[in-house]
């Protein structure tokens, strides 16, 4: 059977740019979800079917026949997607029975499902690389062809036990060389997988310029920090104050905190601070304060937790579900839990590149405008509620 597929310009320029064979699309996901189309750049495209209200034939001809290959009357469309593929990889990285790696002393031999790359691309519609940078930010590792993920208090057990050791050594904290790290920690009765020291470093590093090694990013840790703090209280609301003192006392004492100053924890500056898209700020008292230039000290300002990765990926129905949680936002409040939705690199983003800036800021607009209504707060800064039905 004969199918008709839309090709946006910039997937026709691809195809047509690669040598012969050598660019291929591709469509993951598993039979019960939507279809995902990758492009050869792995930018993601949701399929959807579109009517023609007029038949559309597919003809076939030699120099002496012309014959009908088939009658249509829908195609394909394409409609771009970021796809928010953490909950299932998390999924499906819970079917080892084993559970989260712990530590080889304390694991056992797989006893019936393992999670390889061929199961991962077979059940989580995304790309490689979209697919290998959630898999490390989780973390999880490979070890011998399969997949783990590490238990949260081992994780920073080993972060603090790599950071020890990286003292004790003299070893810069921007320039730690995981080959180094893994021989200074193998010992006679150790089985630490080499893959583990990797994963801790990339989960809570950045590679440094020379690419063999990794540089601890304070913010990382902190942000990893926070998002556990938050699990083990139920999601529950923080006082901003009652939870800058728990971070702080987590965090480990060899990185210094770049949270310290308590002017950042105002209301006004949780959209920039490390939890800017895991949590929303709120006050018990006059909510007005909120949108003033000042906003509410940190004293009296409130965390809610709200993940962003558990959010809907497209606009319409993640603008939807905030504006469920909360009814008027602020558009700095609003753009952490947007701005993953925005096609530029979110590596870019973080390092204030100002054409990923401006692009995201655009979209945002773009969607405020249309999902939202615009009210100006006493500080003049507009404030949006809904407009979905």
């Amino acid at each position: 059977a004969y199918r008709l597929l839309e090709l946006t310009p910039e997937i026709l320029s691809q195809l047509e740019a690669s040598p012969s064979g050598q660019a291929v699309l591709t469509v993951r996901g598993r039979e019960s979800d939507m279809a995902v189309l990758l492009d050869p750049g792995e930018r993601a495209y949701q399929l959807h079917t579109a009517h023609t209200s007029n038949n559309l034939y597919l003809l076939s001809h030699t120099e002496q026949d012309l014959s009908l290959c088939a009658k249509l009357n829908q195609a394909y469309e394409l409609q771009p997607t970021h796809p928010q593929i953490r909950p299932r990889l998390l999924e499906v990285l819970g079917w080892d029975t084993r559970g989260a790696f712990r530590g080889a002393e304390l694991d056992t031999a797989a006893e019936g499902r393992v999670v390889t790359d061929d199961v991962l691309a077979s059940h989580v519609a995304a790309g490689d690389r979209l697919r290998s940078r959630v898999l490390a930010d989780i973390p999880a590792f490979r070890m011998a062809g399969v997949w783990r993920v590490v238990d949260p208090g081992y994780c920073m057990e080993l972060l603090r036990l790599v950071l020890a050791t990286a003292v004790e050594n003299d070893w810069p904290l921007h320039a730690i060389d995981p080959q180094a790290m893994y021989q200074a920690l193998r010992t006679d009765d150790s089985a630490m997988p080499p893959e583990l020291i990797s994963a801790i470093l990339a989960r809570f590093g950045r590679p440094a310029r020379d690419s063999a090694t990794y540089a601890i990013d304070n913010s990382r840790v902190a942000k990893y920090l926070a998002e556990q703090i938050f699990a083990a209280e139920g999601m529950r609301t923080w006082p901003a104050a009652e939870f800058l003192l728990a971070l702080r006392a987590t965090m480990p004492p060899q990185l210094q905190a770049d949270f310290d100053d308590v002017e950042g924890w105002r209301s006004t500056g949780i959209p920039r601070s490390i939890v800017r898209d895991m949590a929303y700020a709120s006050t018990p008292i006059d909510v007005h304060l909120m949108y003033t230039h000042a906003g509410v000290p940190h004293h009296a300002t409130y965390l809610n937790p709200l993940l962003r990765s558990e959010l809907p990926n497209e606009p319409r129905a993640r603008l939807r579900r905030l504006f469920e949680v909360k009814p008027k936002w602020s558009k700095s409040e609003v753009l952490p839990f947007l701005e993953d939705l925005v096609d530029v690199d979110l590596e870019l983003l973080e390092q204030g590149d100002e054409a990923a800036v401006a692009a995201v800021s655009k979209a945002i607009d773009g969607w405020l405008i249309k999902f939202g209504r615009g009210v100006k707060a006493p500080n003049g800064e507009l404030v949006y509620t809904s407009r979905l039905n």
